[in-house]
């Protein structure tokens, strides 16, 4: 695993400004969320499964929306990969754009490698990388379908795109850290919130994409690039449906932990999974698309 030092300073900034803002979102200490949010070994799984359609090892990677910056610069250290990452310095995002040059620094990457930019608008030419990867970042932004474009745009023909997202038709909401039913719009998801007695106001603010929603995406982007369509996550769903203990790490520290004891009890066959996928329930949504040309 990459020996890459996470500073108290970072640590600390990322409780009293991510933490502190989602703390009463989801009912969860601010600690906690800077803990998980920070944590290498996550960004070491995330690695473990972009590299079912990829081998990292020396690719050049941008990571749209690089956050507190710990994922890339894991990446860098332990793939050599020639990362990048986008992470906007305007107003709400000061202190992960300052932290995540920070990591950079203290673990002697180039803090240069962190730029000042949105994903509608991604500062680079066209075909200029090989692996674009952004996790949990599609539901917050302006224009989801225009970040899209914007990274099939940047990728190098054979190309990958990885996107982590919540998926709007399953059982859980990540942000509240509620059971919810299948959310087709912003609108029903804040009345949902609302009647479990939170704050509806960042409800309003999230994209709630679903696996439909990637799929026609996915073929309005061959209107001007070729692509193809690699997954959804449906695979990586029932892979982990079938380890013990479930592991997805969210969800197993959440107190629904019994509940997954009692369904993988109950999954002979996954046909529990295979029902989740054919009602596209599975969680989260791991959107994988190649480009040909």
């Amino acid at each position: 695993m990459a020996d890459l030092i996470v500073p108290e300073d970072v640590v600390t900034a990322c409780a009293e400004s991510l933490g502190a803002f989602f703390e009463p979102i989801s009912k969860r200490d601010r600690a906690i969320l800077a803990q998980e949010h920070l944590a290498v070994e996550q960004s070491i799984k995330k690695a473990e499964i972009l590299e079912r359609y990829v081998d990292l090892k020396g690719k050049k990677l941008l990571e749209i929306g690089s956050g507190y910056g710990t994922c890339l610069a894991a990446w860098i250290k332990e793939f050599s990969v020639d990362g990048y990452g986008v992470e906007p310095s305007s107003l709400g995002f000061e202190a992960s754009f300052k932290a995540s040059k920070r990591i950079f620094e203290v673990n002697g990457l180039d803090p240069e490698h962190i730029i000042d930019a949105t994903g509608e608008n991604l500062p680079f030419e066209d075909a200029s990388f090989d692996v674009i990867y952004c996790a949990n970042v599609l539901e917050h932004v302006q224009d989801p379908e225009k970040v899209v474009k914007e990274a099939i745009r940047v990728l190098r023909p054979n190309g990958i795109f990885h996107a982590e997202i919540p998926n709007y038709l399953s059982f859980f909401e990540g942000h509240y850290y509620v059971l919810q039913p299948p959310m087709f719009s912003k609108g029903a998801l804040a009345l949902w919130v609302r009647l479990l007695g939170r704050d509806p106001s960042f409800a309003h603010t999230l994209n709630t994409i679903n696996p439909i929603w990637c799929r026609d995406v996915t073929k309005r982007l061959n209107e001007q690039y070729k692509v193809e369509l690699l997954s959804v996550g449906e695979d990586i769903f029932l892979d982990r449906l079938n380890q013990k203990p479930f592991v997805y790490h969210r969800l197993s520290t959440f107190a629904l932990t019994p509940v997954f004891d009692l369904i993988q009890r109950l999954n002979f066959g996954n046909w529990i999974g295979t029902t989740f996928c054919k009602l596209q329930a599975f969680y989260p949504i791991f959107w994988t698309v190649r480009k040909i040309s």
